[in-house]
């Protein structure tokens, strides 16, 4: 599947401000309520999930600026 650049490259920051409104959220009605474990879980899931898209483009993009600079040294 395929998304439109701005799309894609908004996504971690979607994924955290999703992470930190479910927190917030979490905060508001309480630890106690009912659907508060469920709210908290979802918000960490969802900080964590855009921690880890962003480490792994910062690293396929710096592999992919190291191959390209030794394929211009190669040259």
């Amino acid at each position: 599947m395929w998304l439109p650049t701005p799309v894609y490259k908004a996504l971690p920051t979607l994924y955290a401000v999703i992470g930190v409104t479910f927190i917030l959220g979490v905060l508001y009605i309480g630890v106690d309520a009912q659907m508060g474990p469920t709210y908290l879980a979802v918000g960490l899931v969802s900080i964590l999930a855009s921690i880890t898209v962003r480490t792994w483009r910062n690293r396929h993009r710096s592999k992919a600026e190291e191959t390209r600079q030794d394929e211009s040294q190669e040259s």
